[in-house]
């Protein structure tokens, strides 16, 4: 019941995080906003949440992780809701970069907490459990934010998060255990100097970023090409996702049984081989079968990876490993994003899915050459 709750705040949390790009276009037309300004909202929202992750450390210090997601959660509902009100764009801007400071604040909160509540040897099947709530909301909240946009209400589907967030917060109190508060001054900087977390930490970031800003893309390369045009690409996601959410969710128990360090870097070379089939240009049925290896390979990954980090540090050091986590995360996205748009730009996407092949790569080799099986 614990992770449970802990992954309906995933899902909440990870639809403010999704829904905001198959809204663009009819935000910037409901608010006469620019390119650069729809931009800016995407922005907002990560820095936002890069900048929460950083800050989780001394706020669990200061009140516990259970009441650090709380109020978190208690926040990013507030601020949800308040999509709903007419605003100017800089309300709009601001409301984002709140949201996601709330967001980045609650996910290291949920990461810190779906890890001490379950012993090691089960680990990966519980965060697996956990991260399914967050891929969730992609299947989910995509062809919903379209509906409600087709509605005329483009805010509608913040109304849905605010509802799902309240319900995190009462599974939470129901199901999670009452942490006490506990001194982790320190704690950022054991993590930091801990080579097997922060070895950990670094696969994380190149992971992400590959994964999850080379899909991103892809939606306008299969437009463009003439692949799949983007009025037509909305069953394709909705696939793509509920195969990641079964990836996640089922596949975790294997890491248990082999090892997670074993599975997270067979998983890391069939990454890099899906992506290699990629970049060679293949024919439709074939890119379809690759996307959905790399969509279920990439989510049974990614609990695994995140139970295999967490069994680096002691207990005590977990709030300041999941905040370091989240954060550098969202710098594995931003770095793999502006390194895509110039090779986009001055070569093809080929060189983009080429540059994922080598980030999965180095992740394999931080895991096989620094990390060993936690404890």
């Amino acid at each position: 019941m614990a992770i449970t709750a802990l992954a309906t705040a995933a899902f909440a949390l990870n639809l403010n995080t999704n829904v905001l790009g198959a809204l663009l276009p009819f935000v910037r037309a409901a608010e006469n906003l620019t390119d650069e300004q729809g931009k800016q909202l995407i922005a907002a929202a990560a820095f936002g949440s890069a900048a929460g992750s950083l800050a989780f450390g001394r706020v669990a210090a200061w009140c516990g992780r259970r009441t650090a997601l709380l109020g978190a959660m208690a926040v990013f509902v507030v601020l949800s809701l308040l999509h709903l009100l007419p605003g100017s764009p800089l309300l709009l801007l601001l409301l984002r970069a709140g949201s996601g400071l709330a967001v980045g604040v609650a996910y290291a909160a949920a990461s810190a907490l779906s890890a001490e509540i379950v012993p090691y040897h089960r680990r990966g099947a519980s965060m697996g459990r956990f991260n399914a709530g967050m891929f969730l909301a992609i299947p989910v909240g995509m062809p919903l934010s379209v509906w409600f946009a087709s509605l005329g209400y483009w805010p509608g589907v913040f109304a849905l998060q605010a509802v799902v967030g309240l319900l995190g917060c009462y599974w939470t109190l129901r199901a999670v255990p009452i942490d006490a508060p506990a001194p982790t001054g320190a704690s950022t900087w054991r993590v930091l100097a801990n080579g097997g977390a922060m070895a950990g930490l670094f696969a994380t970031a190149l992971h992400v970023g590959s994964f999850f800003t080379t899909v991103q893309l892809a939606t306008t390369w299969l437009d463009r090409t003439g692949r799949l045009p983007k009025d037509q690409q909305m069953p394709l996601w909705i696939g793509l996702g509920l195969l990641s959410v079964l990836g996640s969710s089922l596949l975790g128990r294997t890491a248990d049984a082999v090892g997670k360090r074993l599975f997270v870097m067979v998983t890391s070379l069939l990454l890099a081989a899906c992506f290699w089939l990629l970049a060679r240009e293949q024919d439709g049925l074939t890119l379809a079968l690759v996307g959905s290896v790399l969509a279920l390979v990439a989510s049974a990954r990614t609990g695994p990876l995140q139970a295999l980090v967490s069994g680096q540090v002691p207990a005590g050091d977990l709030a300041a490993l999941m905040g370091l986590r989240g954060f550098l995360m969202q710098v594995g996205v931003g770095g793999f994003a502006l390194a895509a748009a110039v090779l986009e730009r001055e070569r093809s996407f080929a060189a983009v899915l080429w540059l994922a092949v080598g980030f999965q790569a180095l992740s394999y080799l931080a895991i096989r050459l620094f990390v060993r099986e936690g404890k």
